[in-house]
């Protein structure tokens, strides 16, 4: 047997190369206190360092073009699949019913306000689902889920998640500023940001300012719209069908691994080092996707998107913000 014959192509090694140095340097990044602080985890600093990158070295891009593909394709989706094991049934426990339907009317309605204000401001239907899923559900890593079965433009991708992350930020330094003007508790802020606010870390970040409380029930909150991300891609995936994406949907195997990870983190059966282990995985394989889409993007296919993107994204994000208060106002009452 020729060995050569199965090493990989130059281009896939030197592909995947950059994009494993440019998520280690976003790991880096991400672990300096003053970038935790302000909520930009591996995933959005992989997106922007992967653009900065293939922007200033053109021949990546070329060279590395195999790499790419393979790291933001099946690798990308195998992190996905992964991604379950942060998923567990104590987070349903522990948020009760109430929580739990807010989640789903939120990302619900979001996704389909989200095609709705797409369609009437002629903004293309990829780009209007990847906004709505990252707004709705958990900011970079629900767009890549969605770009896995639209399999939309990298420009159309960076761009929903520089959108998502920009809105996701500025809600993690609003809204602790609003706590004292509410009449709410602790609890109930926290639930609030749980609700609205886009990517896991500026959560975190935005409820850890309000206090405790806040932060316990923001994190089971915000984890209830995570653990509904599978069955919104195959929402995402219908509505694509419906709009114009043609043929029958088929439920890619990479959402079926990813139920299956969360039924297997839900059994117990998993040492808690595995499971860390795969979690951590997770995060090293979306990171290496999104730094090969940042890679593969120009930043005058980005500036193309023009000011509808970033328009859908801030009214979403205004959505999320009314809804979203409206809603833990209700639950106060009724309780």
């Amino acid at each position: 047997m020729n060995i050569s014959a199965v090493r990989p192509a130059p281009g896939v090694r030197f592909g995947l190369a950059a994009c494993v140095a440019i998520t280690l340097s976003a790991a880096a990044l991400a672990a300096i206190p003053a970038l935790g602080r302000h909520g930009l985890g591996w995933l959005p600093l992989a997106v922007a360092l992967g653009m900065l990158v293939g922007n200033l070295w053109p021949a990546l891009p070329e060279r590395g073009r195999a790499g790419l593909a393979l790291a933001r394709g099946p690798l990308m989706r195998a992190g996905i699949a992964l991604y379950g094991l942060r998923i567990g049934l104590d987070e349903f426990a522990a948020v009760g019913w109430g929580g739990a339907a807010m989640a789903l009317l939120m990302v619900a309605s979001t996704l389909l306000l989200a095609m709705a204000l797409g369609r009437r401001l002629g903004l293309d239907r990829h780009s209007a689902l990847l906004i709505g899923a990252g707004s709705a559900i958990c900011g970079a890593a629900a767009v890549a889920a969605a770009d896995g079965v639209l399999g939309a433009r990298a420009r159309q991708v960076a761009a929903a998640v520089a959108a998502v992350v920009l809105f996701g930020t500025l809600g993690m330094y609003l809204l602790p500023l609003l706590y004292p003007a509410l009449d709410l508790s602790g609890a109930d802020f926290g639930l609030w940001i749980g609700l609205t606010v886009h990517e896991l870390g500026h959560v975190v970040a935005a409820a850890s300012a309000v206090g405790p409380e806040a932060a316990s029930a923001a994190l089971i909150e915000k984890m209830m719209r995570v653990m509904l991300l599978a069955p919104a891609v195959v929402w995402i995936a219908w509505l694509d069908g419906r709009s114009g994406g043609g043929g029958r949907l088929r439920v890619p195997f990479f959402l079926w691994a990813f139920f299956a990870a969360i039924a297997l983190n839900a059994s117990g059966v998993l040492p808690a080092a595995v499971q860390q282990a795969g979690a951590g995985l997770a995060q090293l394989l979306l990171a290496a996707g999104l730094a090969a889409l940042g890679a593969a993007t120009r930043f005058a296919d980005v500036r193309a998107a023009g000011g509808r993107v970033w328009l859908l994204a801030a009214l979403l994000w205004a959505y999320l913000l009314f809804a979203g208060l409206g809603m833990v106002y209700l639950l106060a009452r009724l309780g």
